[in-house]
């Protein structure tokens, strides 16, 4: 009988409200930790993707510069290079300039003029 009272002692104890309010705010903080954890880990598995990415994209610049490297090893690459840069040319090459025509470039001419005086052109030019 005693220990049955004893026993009864205990669970009142573990089932009193003071008690119980202790392992409720153990359980929180415990529950707040787990979270924070869990925060984290995704956090870093989000910025080893990004890393990922990003190295892979750095694999290939760093490929596309070798082939650069590589054509500008070559005389016909260094002389496209200068062509590029400098605007230049070798002996027995000609530039050829193509020129629009002034009328059909300018196009704000025709924008400042009101509606009305555009139509009047347009029926006097017989466009």
């Amino acid at each position: 009988m005693k220990e049955f009272q004893r026993k009864q002692k205990v669970r009142r104890i573990i089932y009193s409200i003071p008690s119980l309010v202790v392992l409720l705010v153990i359980t929180f903080f415990l529950v707040k930790g787990a979270l924070k954890v869990m925060d984290k880990g995704w956090e870093s598995s989000k910025r080893s993707r990004d890393l990922e990415e990003r190295a892979a994209a750095l694999v290939l610049r760093e490929q596309q510069l070798n082939q650069g490297i590589a054509r500008l090893q070559t005389e016909e690459g260094v002389k496209d290079e200068i062509k590029g840069k400098f605007s230049v040319t070798q002996e027995g090459e000609h530039v050829a300039v193509i020129v629009d025509d002034g009328e059909v470039s300018s196009s704000t001419a025709g924008s400042k003029l009101v509606w009305y005086k555009r139509l009047w052109i347009a029926i006097i030019r017989g466009k």
